[in-house]
């Protein structure tokens, strides 16, 4: 296994990003196409000052991380944990590929509905200790974890948060913006992303499957991913209550309740709690602090989350007060390798902003042929999510300019299909992919390993996109 892979990867992709600048001239588009055949190149200074910048606007992407990493320290020191992966593991003896593809099918639907593709990492270290309990190697656990995630991506149904206050952007996920952008809904083209998502279940599924059945009790569990056996007689039903709650509070929050569906409960009901006043003094208001309702969450108040229900157990398990920042501090340092690949995936982002060559790269494809082609549209899609790490930003430097291009509004739910399913396509396969490589680098599986092990995955979810995007292009 090849010693730092996941950073000579993205070290790499920073490098061809910097190439580029010196090479391409910059493009962007303000009220119109700006493409004077000016240069903005990457200095030197400038290089070793991006990293300062990727952490100063994504750094609570790298905060989440570690407080995963802490959350499951302290859970790896209690015995009842290990106890109920033990547990759960012998139950599903013999059930072994039903379990796998209903994990699958579960992930995609969440990431599908709540487009909660971060918020659904912080269950990720126990499905894959589970996986392993049950006798499947790492690239399995990835397999089920990165690929349900892109396949719900793939698939976005009815996720589209984009919440503003008076000032600004309070939380989104990507397809917000794209709606926003093209004037499109959540239930635009809704029959042909739900079929997108089955396919492409089925498709994963499939090859996980068959890749699991091939490594399946093919050697020993990696135990470093295992909490160790302690105290097989604590209870479990706390573990299970707390992380329960964790689990369900995060979906609901990252939910589109208001924007989608029109639901104003959650909304309705924070403001109840917080402008609760005993004695005139609104006690809960000024406990919770500015947190938001559902719908407004980030991965911030995720993190408080953890930090809240990590101390829950501590008390439920009397755990001395030394030995839970200890533990809290162990487990943060086996998330401090996927906390810094991200930031530095995220310098990439901060190339192309600042230096925006993205929409130079992709407008020759937008224009090779008039209207809309399945083909050039999903490779600009692609070239874009690469480059731009966030749907948000690969959204807002290209699409502004394919409105301009593509004035037949009927043909915005198709592009706003290509898009999300592209994006969630780059997910599986892309160097600057934050699901992929933090979950790579979790497991220590270097990335050639994963493309060598799923290429064929990877091109069947791109013929299966390809193929419906030329359909409904063609039925329009």
């Amino acid at each position: 296994m090849k010693k730092h892979n996941l950073f000579k990867v993205v070290g790499i992709s920073i490098l061809v990003v910097v190439l580029l600048t010196w090479i391409l001239p910059t493009t962007y588009y303000s009220y119109g196409l700006v493409s004077d055949g000016t240069r903005s190149q990457v200095g030197l200074f400038d290089l070793l000052n991006y990293p300062t910048v990727s952490l100063s606007y994504f750094g609570n992407i790298a905060i989440y991380i570690l407080t995963i990493g802490g959350f499951y320290g302290v859970l790896h020191k209690i015995g009842a944990y290990r106890s109920l992966l033990d547990k759960i593991a012998k139950k599903l003896k013999g059930k072994e590929k039903i379990v796998l593809s209903i994990i699958m099918i579960l992930l995609a639907v969440f990431t599908s509905v709540c487009g909660a593709s971060l918020g659904l990492l912080i269950i990720v270290p126990f499905i894959i200790s589970l996986i392993l309990l049950m006798g499947y190697d790492k690239v399995t656990a990835a397999m089920v974890t990165v690929g349900s995630i892109a396949v719900g991506l793939i698939g976005t149904t009815v996720s589209s948060t984009y919440v503003t206050d008076s000032y600004s952007l309070v939380a989104q996920n990507g397809m917000g913006i794209v709606n926003s952008i093209l004037s499109t809904q959540a239930a635009d083209q809704i029959i042909v992303k739900i079929i997108l998502l089955v396919l492409g279940l089925a498709l994963l599924i499939f090859n996980t499957l068959r890749y699991a059945g091939k490594n399946h009790n093919s050697k020993k569990s990696e135990e470093e991913y295992l909490p160790k056996v302690t105290d097989k007689k604590s209870k479990t039903w706390p573990v299970v209550l707390i992380f329960d709650l964790i689990f369900v509070i995060a979906m609901l929050a990252l939910t589109s309740w208001s924007s989608v569906f029109k639901l104003d409960w959650f909304t309705k009901a924070t403001d109840a709690v917080k402008n609760f006043k005993i004695g005139g003094f609104a006690i809960f208001g000024k406990l919770l602090g500015s947190v938001g309702a559902f719908e407004q969450w980030t991965v911030i108040e995720i993190g408080v989350l953890l930090v809240i229900g990590s101390i829950i157990l501590s008390l439920i398990y009397k755990v001395k007060f030394n030995d839970y920042f200890d533990n809290i501090i162990e487990g943060a340092k086996k998330a401090i390798k996927p906390a810094v690949l991200i930031i530095l995936i995220y310098i990439v982002l901060v190339i192309v902003s600042y230096h925006p060559i993205t929409l130079t790269i992709v407008k020759p494809l937008l224009t090779l042929t008039k209207g809309l082609n399945a083909f050039t549209m999903s490779l600009s899609a692609f070239i874009a999510s690469v480059l731009n790490v966030d749907m948000y930003y690969a959204a807002s430097s290209v699409l502004p300019y394919v409105t301009e291009l593509i004035t037949d509004t009927s043909l915005s739910p198709i592009i706003a299909l290509i898009w999300q399913a592209i994006y969630g396509f780059s997910t599986l396969l892309a160097p600057t992919s934050i699901i992929l490589i933090a979950i790579l680098s979790y497991l220590d599986i270097p990335y050639g390993k994963w493309l060598k092990s799923n290429w064929k995955l990877i091109l069947e979810i791109l013929a299966l996109c390809l193929i419906v995007f030329t359909i409904v292009i063609l039925v329009v």
